[in-house]
């Protein structure tokens, strides 16, 4: 929403058209796909399984950065493979890179805009050779050997796995724990019911979609149901709002773990459809299968909601857990 974003972003994955979007996508892809993925599910259970009963144990716990940051900082920082710094970084950065594309001139869209160029100076400059070489990011750079992409393109790259890897994730499963334990009967349904579980975090993720809003630039005119846009124009793509659609859900303002919401657009749609999805969704549904089995309800003790232009999140939320 701002042309000094646009502009800085120009050669990342995700801010392209086809046909660079289709080819760039292809290598992308090839570690997030459901196949590739699957040698991580023992990995990621055995390292849930452990926090859950320790944060069980516990009592009462703060979810947001005891247990929601605790998979993607875990195993997704060292998975794409930077340096110490990038890792440590990668979350600080991917909130402020979010920010950035805010609306012009916004106080948040300025110090986001300081934190991406942060984060792109560290990427520019960063030694192929200090790279894991089994890591994500060093996967672009062979594929750049192999002439499916130049090695400018692979550098600019190494931002799609470093922005976006993060964010969408842990408000996904954070924005689910705060409703499961704002409406504890769903909680014990989906106890009752595990086979709901992927049901459950489909309707979690519509009803609060961990990406509001992003802004696009008309490229032709267009008549949306008789309201007129011309080329040039701004339009703002609110995804919270078309997940709550009471022409597509009904009673679309419930959280309802029956229903069948995987249409919904909270990982976007399309040729730009989330590249993360398959893995977002493998995280969060790690986690709620041992909760479920471990926690027989959940009480909401206190959060606090992100102030964000993009994301939709908490920054705290304080569940006090009954063991089953």
């Amino acid at each position: 929403m701002n042309a000094e974003a646009n502009q800085n972003s120009e050669g990342v994955m995700i801010f392209s058209d086809d046909p660079d979007h289709a080819r760039l996508r292809r290598v992308f892809n090839k570690p997030l796909l459901p196949g590739a993925l699957n040698a991580m599910k023992n990995r990621l259970a055995a390292l849930a399984e452990q926090r859950v009963e320790e944060l069980v144990a516990k009592g009462e716990f703060e979810a947001i950065s005891e247990l929601a940051r605790f998979l993607p900082l875990t195993v997704v920082t060292d998975l794409v493979g930077l340096t110490d710094q990038g890792k440590k970084n990668m979350l600080y950065w991917a909130g402020g890179l979010f920010d950035a594309l805010g609306p012009e001139g916004h106080p948040r869209t300025l110090s986001g805009i300081e934190i991406a160029v942060e984060a792109f100076t560290y990427l520019h400059t960063l030694p192929r050779e200090a790279l894991d070489p089994d890591g994500w990011a060093a996967g672009l750079f062979r594929a750049a050997d192999a002439g499916d992409l130049s090695q400018e393109e692979a550098r600019k790259m190494m931002m799609d796995y470093t922005g976006p890897a993060l964010d969408t994730t842990i408000n996904g499963l954070g924005n689910a724990l705060a409703l499961f334990a704002q409406h504890p009967e769903q909680w014990t349904r989906l106890r009752n019911d595990p086979e709901l579980i992927n049901r459950a975090i489909e309707e979690a993720l519509r009803l609060e979609s961990p990406a509001r809003t992003f802004g696009r630039k008309l490229t032709r005119d267009y008549d949306m149901s008789g309201v007129k846009m011309f080329a040039g124009d701004w339009a703002m793509m609110v995804y919270a709002s078309g997940n709550r659609d009471e022409r597509r859900y009904e009673d679309p303002e419930s959280f309802d773990i029956t229903r069948d919401a995987r249409d919904h657009v909270a990982f976007g749609y399309g040729m730009h459809l989330c590249a993360g999805m398959h893995l977002a969704k493998l995280e969060i549904r790690t986690m709620l299968e041992i909760l479920i089995r471990r926690v027989k309800s959940l009480h909401l003790v206190e959060e606090e909601m992100v102030m964000h232009n993009l994301i939709r999140g908490r920054d705290k939320l304080i569940l006090r857990v009954e063991p089953a």
